[in-house]
């Protein structure tokens, strides 16, 4: 709703004629010690207490001030201070002295009348913003302002009247699905008068389709594509005075559809067997089926399980995922596979001690291999094909053995065949799990009819203890005394053959622990052993496993680990006990402290800067400063994007890369650099007969060249510097004619400016030297007279106004009366008239580039040709001199500067081109290399 505020005086009656002059000004005192006014009947509480008789006749004297907060201020009449669409208003009272009590009442309206006053602040608010407490309608309110003192009251009154309208806008969104692809939307409000208007927006905030209408299509729901959409309506309502209502509401709906996906990985016995839905409340089932359709296997879910695929017979199959979505809808995908498994088998002619093991394969172009594994599970042998030797078989040591073919299939499956066998030899292994305080001793035996014994001595040979079996108690170990033992396993084997091992071990050891207070940057390192007369070592490595340093004790000093270089670091801690057993704790940290670099690729104008961090957990910022130290420009990330430098004004910068560590730790960096671009001037202190020619560099350290050019184009002579020392010298070996100067700022960078410019020698000046006459335009021939000579210093007169076709520069004023060239002087036979026809009457054509800038027109002074002058064509623009041939319809274009024509036609506007020309001036200039920025367009076309 458009809020109108005002600000005003409410003026309700006219001041009573009667009042006092000094009751009118509102002055306290001045009230108080009135004697003209006549008491009425008041009943005030404090009249009451004082048994006061006099009364004070209220009075109107219209100086409410009343600020509407919304709808509109609809002015004043004889009676009201009226407002439209108004629910909230501020009321103040801001004279003296009725300032001691403001009320409002409801004198007429649609509810709640008969409250009486309700008294509010000054300023304060009157709120019918409640639709249910104030229902629609109009309602006139009575405002009183009053003054109290000990003489009675008195007040002063105002009227408002406030029309109250409102409409709520409604949406409808149904469906078989409710809000997902429903089949209709209506809108509406609670106001059949009211108007309505919808849009639906997408997740990205676009409106893609909009109507004023009560429902929206079913051609423009179906025309949707997938995704959450929000539909937006607002209804209007006229108020009965003119005024709009509105109300704006809005409900979201999705459309959707299910996409389903199979994938099949591997062609042949595939690995995995995939599907995807595209709804997640989508249901997604699978089936197999064999090559005539028939359904073998089906489930539910993303995925067909392998075991289920592996059990099919070999043969081809496919598979099929159906995506069934909540709305009823389906998708189904489809993919194929093949399966095909190998087999192999074992054969072995003898349990114990075999002398022939063979193997067969189910797949002709499969590869067979075998192998046999001792008990422990090692590859003893291996080896290609069907059979083991006997003579590998014969090699085999005592022990149980496991055969195994393997066959793999041309696709990688393979198939494993196993039998076993034994060959018959005692051979025992003890084992000791550490040599210090041992958990665990054990004995092997190689065949398992053997009996197993083993023997427990110390050090002196006495026998501790003895038993039967693989393991030594481990109580017995938990009672030994310090010192050394040897523990001896004889295995007998029903041959009674016997093999006997042993170990050694020791009871005491020591144990210790490292500890590191931080992962990064400890500031403390502490070791414990667990024997008191052990010696504690330790010994801190980099990541190279280079020794940094070494020590005794618990403790690592904490200011040599302040003066750690950052890198990966190992500390170990050594406990070695007086038996020489050694028990060694580690720890790992790292030390890591920021540290950028800042790269500017070139001193000047840099297009790469660049910035490096030490961990790449930091965060890296740069920022560009002025020379002063104002910033530039900041950003994140390890380089300046180049089209934030290419933006850099010319000046010197300074730029700074900070790299903040995850601990908080910072180091920046900083480097500078200088923007520069050449832009040279060139002056020419005279346009006839020069006799000094300078110029200017922008860059102290460029290089400055000069050029001298005929007519033609061609160089007559060139040098260097500032300034053309002989000039005069130079020039006087040259016939009469027009010339050109060139100046070229090359930078250090090579970037280069050139500037050019005219002038014209002549032998004899008397007054400026006379073009030759332009040959007459077969189109628009005038007379020519002798009767006003040409000069530069004619002047402009009513009878040759400038018109529109010409484009208003202070460097190129055109006009009919400058002179060509000193061959070719235009006489004012061919002035500009207002019957010439202006150029703005011609429609610009398909040669002229399209800019957001109204073209400039150069009226050559005739119907059939013209000059039309652009600006900034797209991210380009350039300078194209293009003539017609009216016989042959052959035409010539040649690119130039724009800074070429400016320079050059700025003191001698005779250069530029006119009607009628065979050769013009500009022609030398079309050889010039051009300089891609802030060029003009320049074409000559025929009209025709």
């Amino acid at each position: 709703m458009n809020k109108k505020m005002s600000y005003g005086l409410i003026a309700v009656s006219t001041l009573l004629a009667s009042l006092p002059a000094t009751l009118a000004s509102a002055n306290d005192e001045n009230l108080k010690t009135t004697k003209d006014i006549q008491p009425v009947s008041t009943n005030t509480e404090k009249h009451a207490e004082k048994n006061e008789t006099k009364k004070i006749s209220p009075y109107d004297i219209k100086l409410f001030s009343i600020h509407n907060l919304n709808g509109f201020d609809s002015g004043a009449d004889a009676l009201y201070r009226n407002f439209d669409l108004t629910t909230q208003l501020t009321v103040d009272y801001p004279y003296d002295p009725y300032k001691d009590k403001l009320t409002y009442e409801i004198v007429s309206g649609p509810a709640n009348l008969g409250q009486g006053e309700i008294q509010i602040p000054y300023g304060g608010t009157i709120d019918f913003s409640d639709a249910t407490t104030y229902p629609d309608g109009e309602y006139v309110l009575s405002l009183r302002s009053y003054v109290i003192d000990e003489f009675g009251s008195l007040f002063d009154t105002g009227r408002v009247k406030m029309n109250i309208e409102r409409v709520a806008a409604t949406i409808d969104i149904t469906g078989t699905f409710d809000k997902i692809n429903p089949s209709t939307i209506t809108v509406g409000s609670d106001k059949t008068t009211a108007s309505n208007i919808w849009k639906i927006i997408d997740e990205a905030g676009n409106v893609v389709a909009t109507e004023s209408s009560a429902a929206v299509s079913q051609a423009t729901l179906n025309q949707l594509p997938e995704g959450v959409y929000t539909v937006e309506t607002t209804a209007t309502l006229i108020s009965k005075y003119g005024n709009p209502v509105l109300d704006t509401t809005t409900d979201s709906f999705l459309i959707r559809h299910p996409e389903s996906t199979t994938s099949v990985v591997g062609t042949y016995n595939p690995t995995s067997i995939t599907g995807t839905k595209k709804i997640t409340e989508s249901t997604l089932t699978w089936e197999v089926k064999d090559s005539s359709g028939t359904v073998l296997i089906n489930g539910t879910g993303n995925t067909v399980p392998v075991e289920q695929t592996n059990a099919l017979g070999d043969g081809s199959y496919s598979v099929f995922f159906t995506e069934h979505s909540p709305e009823n809808e389906t998708s189904v995908s489809e993919g194929s596979f093949k399966i095909r498994h190998p087999e192999t088998t074992i054969s072995i002619d003898k349990p114990i001690n075999p002398e022939k093991v063979t193997g067969t394969q189910k797949i002709a172009d499969s590869t067979l291999t075998w192998q046999l594994l001792n008990e422990a599970g090692a590859v003893v042998l291996s080896g290609n094909g069907p059979i083991i030797s006997e003579k590998q078989l014969a090699s085999l040591a005592g022990g149980k053995y496991e055969a195994t073919f393997t066959e793999t299939s041309p696709e990688g499956e393979t198939h494993v065949s196993t039998d076993k066998f034994l060959v018959r030899h005692p051979e025992t292994i003890t084992t000791i799990d550490r040599p210090f305080n041992p958990h665990s001793i054990k004995g092997t035996q190689t065949i398992v009819e053997s009996v197993l014994t083993w023997v427990l001595k110390d050090e002196s040979g006495k026998l501790i203890e003895s038993g039967s079996g693989t393991d030594v108690p481990t109580s017995l170990l938990d009672k030994l005394a310090i010192g050394t033992y040897v523990v001896t396993y004889t295995e007998m084997s029903p041959e009674n053959e016997t093999h006997s091992s042993q170990g050694e071990f020791t009871i005491r050891h020591p144990e210790t622990t490292t500890t590191v207070n931080k992962p990064f940057n400890p500031d403390k390192i502490t070791g414990t052993q667990t024997i008191s007369d052990s010696e504690l070592v330790w010994i801190l490595t980099d990541a190279q496993g280079a020794i940094i340093k070494s020590g005794t004790g618990s403790d690592i000093p904490t200011d040599f680990l302040a003066q750690l270089k950052p890198g990966s670091y190992h500390v170990t801690f050594a406990e070695k006990s007086p038996e020489g057993e050694m028990h060694t704790s580690t720890g790992d940290f790292i030390v890591r402290h920021p540290e950028t670099t800042t790269t500017v690729n070139k001193p000047f104008n840099p297009n790469n800067i660049t910035g490096t961090q030490t961990m790449t957990e930091s965060e890296l910022t740069w920022v560009i400063t002025d020379k002063n130290g104002a910033e530039v420009m900041s950003g994140i990330g390890s380089e300046v994007p180049e089209k934030e430098l290419l933006a850099l004004l010319p000046g010197d910068y300074t730029v700074t890369f900070t790299e903040i560590s995850p601990e908080d730790e910072t180091h920046s960096s900083h480097d500078v650099f200088t923007v520069r671009h050449p832009e040279a001037t060139l002056t020419i202190d005279k346009n006839i007969n020069p006799e000094k020619i300078t110029g200017t560099q922008t860059i102290e350290d460029s290089t400055l060249t000069w050029e001298i050019l005929d007519i033609e184009g061609n160089v007559l002579f060139s040098g260097s510097g500032s300034e053309i020392s002989n000039l005069v010298e130079l020039l006087k070996g040259l016939d009469e004619g027009s010339y050109f100067a060139t100046l070229t700022e090359t930078s250090p960078e090579g970037e280069i400016h050139s500037v050019i410019n005219g002038f014209q020698l002549v032998s004899e000046v008397i007054s400026p030297p006379l073009p030759e006459p332009t040959p007459p335009d077969k189109t628009n021939e005038q007379p020519e007279t002798n009767e006003q000579p040409e000069t530069n210093e004619q002047p402009e007169t009513n009878e040759q106004p400038e018109t529109n076709e010409q484009p208003e520069t202070n460097e190129q004023p055109e006009t009919n009366e400058q002179p060509e060239t000193n061959e070719q002087p235009e006489t004012n036979e061919q002035p500009e008239t207002n019957e010439q026809p202006e150029t703005n009457e011609q429609p610009e054509t398909n040669e002229q580039p399209e800019t957001n800038e109204q073209p400039e027109t150069i009226d050559s002074g005739d119907d059939s040709e013209e000059f039309i002058l652009l600006h900034e064509k797209e991210e380009f623009s350039y300078v194209e001199y293009e003539v017609f041939d009216e016989n042959t319809a052959d035409s010539f274009q040649t690119i130039v500067p724009a800074s070429t024509i400016a320079e050059t036609t700025k003191n001698n506007t005779s250069l530029l081109p006119k009607t009628g020309d065979k050769q013009s001036p500009l022609l030398p200039l079309l050889g010039i290399a051009v300089v891609a920025s802030s060029l003009v367009m320049l074409r000559r076309r025929n009209k025709n």
